[in-house]
């Protein structure tokens, strides 16, 4: 395929593990493989793009176990161990560090900004703030989009 140019998004709406690992191991490989990628990050999955959001992300089980205080917290730290330990996937604060060095683009959107006031200055280093209408325009362009 030399020659065609590959892009590869993904959408990241939510702060949790099942919601932030997917984009972040799912965008590198992408990039990996030769697509420009960008992750759009909106909704509650800008906290993992807001400086030290990484380490807030929770994992919430099933049932009534995700509803007892301290349950997400201790989840969280459990699944990322055994994501380390049995599967060799470090952790979200590396994967969006891994992420950033290997070209994948951190968008953030816009009108989610807006609506939960939150500013350009609480975001990590090097995110784009971009709106719908233009994340449309490179999903039109691109090979793969996945809203996960």
């Amino acid at each position: 395929m030399s020659g065609i140019s590959k892009k590869a998004n993904f959408i990241c709406s939510r702060n949790t593990i099942d919601g932030v690992y997917p984009p972040l191991i799912l965008a590198l490989q992408a990039r990996r493989a030769g697509a420009d990628t960008m992750i759009f990050f909106t909704f509650d999955g800008i906290d993992v793009i807001r400086k030290n959001g990484a380490k807030k992300i929770k994992y919430y089980p099933n049932g009534m176990l995700g509803a007892i205080p301290g349950v997400p917290g201790v989840s969280a730290r459990m699944i990322t161990k055994l994501a380390e330990d049995r599967a060799g996937v470090p952790n979200i604060e590396t994967l969006l560090e891994m992420c950033q060095l290997e070209g994948v683009k951190f968008h953030a959107c816009l009108m989610t900004l807006q609506i939960m006031d939150i500013k350009n200055e609480e975001l990590i280093e090097g995110v784009v703030v971009s709106d719908a209408a233009s994340y449309i325009k490179t999903a039109m362009e691109s090979n793969v989009n996945l809203f996960i």
